[in-house]
């Protein structure tokens, strides 16, 4: 079941269509659907490119706090046979933090977010579903210090260590005459980096672009399954309690992205490329196991390899802000993105299908040292047909109906 946190872990880090993608952790990048890649309004910077710490207006310390409320919606799937199945929903409050410095240094500026790149709850209570995802819970921390550097007046790199700490627990049922089950928990520190590069060849236009890592994603913990020998000694229990591994790759991203200020509206582009063609397959390591474990049917059902074979995906964010006053900006988006797995590799763990998104939100300045924000986005999840490559009668095989998942922010800015 770690295969389900650290696919969700990296789904949500970089997978809009798949379950909660959480690219925007700010009051700003919500509403503008992480479109403000070239350009930044406040110390979210740090995060979503840090070369643009040295583009911020205000020379003073900046810092940011902002609370998520999310919710998807039920998962509702269709069989082949016409049954009916539907998910709870999932509900999650994230906080986020982010700070960058004044210039310590001449020509440096350094930063800090703490933010919440994934975090979900999946269940089904059904027989079909719950046989291979009846409970995913996922908890996910991520630390990332960065700096820049100004290496003219209109040109600017910056840097940056991703730190993330994932903790999560994943729970198969399998319903049969004889009754099989496996609850895994686990955690993990991994480690990547991010690098960015911001142009301005002209007063109003900025370039820019991005690159997150690739990071081999090292779980460890323990696993409790329950597999029953045959009453008749056809085979025999193999039933495990014990250690439990897996590596998955935390596949690369690129950011390219443009933005044009005309008076008081700047026009925000960002195209995003996912390398997931990096996964291959999900394989659990369970380290103690023996040949008894091995020839007990249930037990090679939870240790079998799940092919993925995903494919890169491209997502194209458009975002607009609008200085209404003095005091109050108000921004808009569109992004629309694409499903990373097959037809045959999607399963009830994290369906995955396009989506489009649009997000709204406004920024109030109290005083030139406190700003709240505000945002929302929803995001318009695609019907999709499946039918799972290995013919296993626990999986998809049938359609993914449409849903959504939307999301609120409440953030505030202070610069002293």
């Amino acid at each position: 079941m770690k295969k389900y946190l650290l696919f969700s872990l990296a789904a949500c880090s970089l997978l809009n269509g798949a379950g909660f993608k959480l690219p925007e952790q700010s009051s700003d990048s919500v509403a503008l659907l992480n479109s403000n890649i070239a350009t930044s309004f406040g110390p979210d910077a740090a995060y979503f490119n840090p070369a643009n710490m040295l583009f911020l207006d205000d020379p003073r310390h900046q810092f940011e706090s902002s609370f998520s409320y999310l919710q998807l919606d039920n998962v509702k799937y269709t069989h082949y046979d016409g049954k009916k199945y539907k998910s709870r929903k999932s509900k999650a409050l994230l906080p986020t933090f982010h700070f960058v410095s004044p210039e310590y240094i001449a020509n440096w500026k350094f930063g800090i977010s703490l933010v919440v790149p994934a975090g979900m709850s999946m269940r089904w209570d059904e027989d079909l579903p719950k046989a291979t995802s009846k409970k995913f819970d996922l908890k996910v921390m991520e630390l990332n210090p960065s700096a820049a550097y100004r290496i003219t007046d209109n040109l600017a790199i910056g840097f940056g260590l991703r730190a993330v700490y994932t903790k999560g627990e994943a729970i198969q049922d399998i319903n049969s005459p004889l009754k099989a089950d496996q609850d895994i928990k686990g955690d993990g520190v991994n480690f990547g980096y991010n690098i960015a590069l911001t142009y301005k060849p002209i007063e109003n236009l900025s370039l820019a672009a991005t690159y997150r890592s690739k990071v081999d994603m090292k779980l460890k913990g323990d696993t409790d399954i329950k597999a029953p020998a045959h009453p008749l000694g056809a085979f025999p229990n193999g039933s495990y309690s014990g250690k439990a591994k897996l590596n998955v790759p935390l596949p690369a991203s690129l950011n390219l992205a443009i933005s044009y200020e005309i008076k008081d509206t700047t026009l925000m582009f960002a195209y995003e490329k996912t390398y997931w063609s990096a996964w291959k397959e999900l394989n659990f390591d369970y380290p103690d196991a023996g040949a008894s474990n091995y020839s007990n049917p249930f037990f090679k059902a939870f240790d079998e390899p799940k092919a993925r074979n995903w494919k890169d995906t491209n997502t194209y964010r458009f975002g607009i802000a609008h200085n209404a006053t003095q005091k109050l900006r108000i921004m808009g988006s569109i992004i629309f993105d694409e499903a990373a797995s097959l037809s045959s590799t999607t399963s009830f763990d994290l369906p995955d299908t396009k989506a489009v998104a649009y997000g709204t939100g406004f920024n109030y300045k109290f005083s030139e040292d406190l700003e709240l924000g505000m945002s929302y986005f929803y995001q318009d999840r695609k019907k999709r047909d499946v039918k799972y490559y290995s013919g296993n009668p626990n999986y998809p095989n049938g359609t993914f109906e449409r849903g959504n998942a939307q999301a609120i922010n409440l953030g505030i800015k202070y610069k002293f």
